[in-house]
C-alpha cells in the first residue's frame, strides 16, 4: 500500500487516543476509510484490512447511538433524582440576615430569633412550628457593597413541621421594602440542581439582554414551587413561566410566551 508510514502512524495514534471519545475515533476511522478507498486493493491482506475497517465504522456508528441513548438516560434519572431530593425539602426554608451573636447565642435564642422575624409577615410563628433550626457555619463574611463594607452573618436553615404554614410565610414575607432589599429576607431552601438552574437563568438574561429586551423578557423573580411545578419565573407584564427544570425547558417556555 502507497500510505505513508507517518500518515498510518498518526491516525492510528488518533485512533488510539480516541478509544473513549466516540466521535474522534469514528473522525479517525473514516479518514482511513478514505485513504484506503483511494487505493486498489490488491493482495488479501489489503482486502482484508478495507473490509475490517468499514466494519469498526459501523461498530462505532452504532456504539456512539447507544452511547447517547444511554447518555439521554441519564440525565433524565438525574433530572428525577434532583426532583427528588428538591421534593424532600419542601418544608425547608433559608433565613438570611439574622445577627450572629456567637457568645450568647442557643439553640432556643436562634429559633426565637427566627420566628420573630417570619411572624413579621403577618403569620403568626412561634417557635414550636420548627422541627429544626440551625445555623449554617460560623463564618461571618464581610463583602464590600457600594463602596462600603457589610458584615453578612451565616444563613440559617429552618424547617417547618407544616407544609401550609411554610407557604404562607413564604407567599406573605416582604423581602424588599420600597423596593430596596430588607436586613433579613427568607428563600427556598434548594439543592445544587436548582440553585445553579437559578444562576443560569439569571445569567442568560445577562448575557443575552439584547434578546431579553426585544421581548420584554425582564426577570422579576425566580422561585421553586413544587416537583412537577418546578421553578417558577415572573417576567415583565406579569406573566409566569412555570415548570421549568432545566435552562431547554426554560428557553421552551419563552418561546411559547406570546410578547
Amino acid at each position: 500500500m502507497s500510505m505513508s508510514n507517518t500518515k498510518a502512524e498518526s491516525t492510528c495514534a488518533s485512533v488510539s487516543t480516541g478509544l473513549n471519545d466516540f466521535e474522534t475515533l469514528n473522525r479517525s476511522l473514516a479518514e482511513v476509510s478514505y485513504l484506503i478507498t483511494k487505493l486498489t486493493p490488491k493482495t488479501t491482506f489489503e482486502k482484508s484490512l478495507t473490509s475490517i475497517v468499514g466494519m469498526l465504522s459501523k461498530h462505532v456508528q452504532l456504539l456512539a447511538h447507544h452511547c447517547g441513548s444511554m447518555s439521554g438516560a441519564v440525565d433524565s434519572v438525574e433530572a428525577e433524582v434532583a426532583k427528588t431530593d428538591q421534593y424532600s425539602r419542601r418544608n425547608n426554608a433559608v433565613v438570611l440576615g439574622i445577627e450572629y451573636k456567637k457568645e450568647t447565642e442557643t439553640h432556643d435564642t436562634l429559633t426565637g430569633s427566627v420566628a420573630e422575624e417570619l411572624s413579621t409577615s403577618g403569620v403568626k410563628v412561634p417557635p414550636s412550628e420548627f422541627s429544626a433550626c440551625h445555623r449554617n457555619g460560623t463564618r461571618v463574611k464581610t463583602v464590600t457593597q457600594k463602596g462600603k463594607q457589610i458584615k453578612l452573618p451565616p444563613s440559617i436553615t429552618v424547617c417547618f413541621q407544616n407544609t401550609h404554614k411554610k407557604d404562607q410565610v413564604m407567599n406573605n414575607y416582604k423581602n424588599y421594602t420600597n423596593g430596596k432589599p430588607k436586613p433579613a429576607r427568607v428563600v427556598q431552601s434548594l439543592n445544587n440542581h436548582y440553585q445553579s438552574l437559578k444562576s443560569s437563568i439569571s445569567n442568560f438574561c445577562i448575557t443575552y439582554s439584547n434578546f431579553c429586551r426585544d421581548r420584554n423578557v425582564n426577570v422579576s423573580w425566580i422561585h421553586w414551587r413544587s416537583s412537577s411545578t418546578g421553578s417558577c419565573i415572573k417576567v415583565e407584564g406579569g406573566a409566569i413561566v412555570s415548570r421549568v427544570h432545566s435552562m431547554a425547558d426554560f428557553t421552551r417556555q419563552l418561546d411559547k410566551l406570546d410578547f
